[in-house]
Parts: structure tokens; sequence; C-alpha cells
């Protein structure tokens, strides 16, 4: 039987806005990212306002002047503040270190600007609340760059898990390994330190874990867990000194969800051999899902069918394919892969929609803060030796 092609359609302007005028702060591979998806997102999902690619921020001057260019940016400026500020912009994408998000979007929505910021959404948990904050208090929409759960095999597994599919959740686990801090001399940086960082392989890379277990099962109840730091300095990249690292180069963690199910997981930037190993597997009463973001075009399912003899009734593969949201916007076929900037196409198409029809994003500031608070009680279980209830 053929399936349906599944393409979405295009958004109601309820608001009747005219052109969206954008501006970008930082051009490096966040910002390159977000201008892509800017520039492509109309064709995708036929929106029906034009978008103008009208500023873009970076502190060094050789990299504006080329993606100005790259890009087309009206024009280029070396300050943040002006393009947050600025009349003629209506969005901006916030594509700055970690702790510069908050003061970022601060500015921004008092400017009455809506916020594309990339993840994690702060340094602190007293910045993510005020980015809440503030944005509820100036009414702007606002989106998180979580752009994995807007991967079509994770939005086809998202809707199995919906629908009972493979039952009640049962336990999740989840890992999250890569390899590009494995050797001691990868020079010190801002995501080494509490300030600049705030948290590492925790913050970078367990928040789309983290992310993801929470949308797929719910919110944390309980969690305990344990931060390492293998290589305790680094050189520095101008002087080759050593400092001090003050972060985590991995952490484990055990808890259960607010339904009850268990969950192990476990992150690390020194997994050797791992370049994306972003995986997970949910098992339920009816069934099982496995995952891998290597092979980002497939999951496995595994469905329990009354067989008595379950070892003939294994795991099956699922090939992600234009019936799956949204892969029939960028591809027909079956089997053709999308990539990660088309994960990033279709989180701005979630943010225009939610702009031009008065809706929520998913996820905005205030299921970031749900993030962050479960991100934040790993990190206190660590520094305490406890449990830590939610």
């Amino acid at each position: 039987m053929k399936r349906e092609i599944h393409i979405a359609g295009q958004p109601e302007n309820k608001i009747g806005l005219e052109k969206l005028r954008v501006g970008v702060l930082g051009m490096g591979f966040m910002g390159g990212t977000h201008t892509q998806a800017w520039q492509r997102g109309k064709a995708t999902f036929n929106w029906p306002i034009d978008v103008e690619l009208v500023a873009l921020f970076d502190t060094d001057e050789d990299t504006r002047d080329l993606h100005a260019n790259r890009f087309d940016f009206q024009r280029v400026t070396g300050d943040w503040r002006e393009v947050c500020e600025a009349d003629d912009i209506d969005v901006v994408s916030i594509c700055t270190p970690n702790f510069t998000h908050w003061e970022m979007a601060e500015a921004a929505a008092k400017s009455g600007k809506h916020i594309w910021c990339e993840k994690p959404m702060a340094t602190s948990m007293a910045d993510a609340r005020a980015m809440v904050s503030v944005a509820q208090e100036h009414g702007v929409k606002t989106m998180l760059g979580y752009n994995y759960m807007k991967s079509p095999s994770l939005l086809a597994i998202k809707d199995l898990i919906a629908s009972g599919h493979i039952g009640e959740i049962t336990h999740f686990n989840g890992i999250y390994l890569e390899d590009f801090m494995c050797d001691p001399n990868v020079p010190h940086s801002w995501r080494l330190t509490k300030k600049g960082g705030g948290k590492g392989a925790l913050g970078d890379m367990g928040s789309h874990l983290i992310s993801m277990a929470i949308w797929l099962c719910g919110p944390f109840k309980e969690v305990v867990s344990r931060l390492q730091t293998i290589h305790t300095e680094r050189p520095d990249a101008s002087t080759g000194e050593m400092r001090q690292v003050e972060t985590d180069d991995q952490f484990s963690a055990l808890g259960t969800f607010e339904s009850g199910a268990l969950f192990t997981m476990h992150t690390s930037w020194l997994g050797q051999g791992h370049k994306m190993n972003l995986g997970f597997e949910i098992t339920g009463t009816k069934g099982a899902i496995k995952f891998d973001q290597e092979r980002m075009g497939e999951f496995q399912l595994f469905e329990m069918d009354g067989n008595s003899e379950m070892s003939t009734n294994g795991y099956k593969t699922v090939l992600i394919g234009p019936y799956h949201p949204f892969f029939g916007n960028f591809c027909p076929a079956p089997g053709h892969h999308v990539g990660f900037n088309e994960m990033k196409i279709i989180e701005v198409g979630a943010f225009v929609k939610a702009i031009l029809e008065d809706d929520h994003a998913y996820p905005n500031f205030k299921d970031g803060l749900l993030f962050e608070t479960a991100i934040q009680a790993i990190q206190d279980s660590s520094d305490e030796g406890r449990w830590i209830t939610l």
C-alpha cells in the first residue's frame, strides 16, 4: 500500500505580518546554520512573508566582512546592542557563547524582538529564570536551538510514543559520546570555565540528551549522578601555559521520571572513536525503540505482538521517508537522509509558524527552564553526593 507523502503546508499569517527582518548575533558554526535556515525556510515551508537578513554582529572584523558578502546581509556591526535595539529588526538569532545569552536576550526582549537562542539556555539558573521572565513580560516569542528534536526520526518516535504504540514507558537509557576533547592538548577555552560555559560536557552535550529524555518521557522526579574531570588542565591557546579546567569531561546519572519510569544516561566528550553517538533505547510495556544519531535516517522498533516465540520477533529497522514529518518538505524518497542544516530549517519553520499564528514554539524559554532545572539537579547531585528531588 502506498503511503501518503507528508508535506507541511503554509502557516497562517494571523498577525498580518508583511515581512520578517532578521539580525544574527555571532557567525560561528551555529550562526552559519541559523542564517542558512533563515534563507531556506521560506521555500521549504512556503511562508506567506518575505525574510530579510538585515544585520550581522560578530566580534571579528574579517568574519563580519566574509559572511556579510556570503549571506548578503544589509549591514554588519561589532556592537551586538545595535542589532538588539534596532528599529528595523523583528527577530534575533543568538548564536554567541553561553555566557552572553542572558544579556542579549534581555536587550532583544525589551526592544520587542522575537528570539531564537542556541542551547544551552544560560550558564546559571538565575539567568535562565530571568530570560523566561523578560520574554513573558514583553510578550515576545522564543525558541531554543535543540535541533536534534526536529529530526524526522525523532518526530516519528515521538508520535509512536504519544500514540501508546510501545505502551507505558518503563525505562530510558541514553548515551551521548563525542571524541573532540580526547587530546589533552586541545586548548583551553571559555567552554571550560564556570563563568563562560557554565557546565562542561553536561551543559554542552548533556543538554541535548536530557532535553530529549524529558520531551519523550516527561519531567524528571529525582536523580543521582557523578561528574568527572579527567583532563584537569589544558594549555592556553595564546601562551601555552596550563590553565585549570573548571568544568566536567563526562557524567553518568540515574533517576526516575514523574511517571515512575527509570532512566540511566551517560555523556562524555572523551568518547574515543565516536563523532556523534547521541542515542537512546526506550522500553515500554508493549515494545521498545532504539535510535542513534550517527544513523539519523532510521530507528529500530520492537513490537510485542503476542508471539510466544520471542526469539523470532526482534527489532526491525524503520527507514525515515516522506510520510514522516517533515521529511517530505525536502525529499520525496525514503532512505535519502536529511542532515544537520535541514533540522535547523525545521526548527526555524516551527518558530516562524509560532510567530505568524501567535502560538508557542517548542522548546521555548519556559520549556528550556525545565531542561535547565534537570541539568542543575544533575550538577547538584554530584557536587553534594546525594539524591536530588526536583
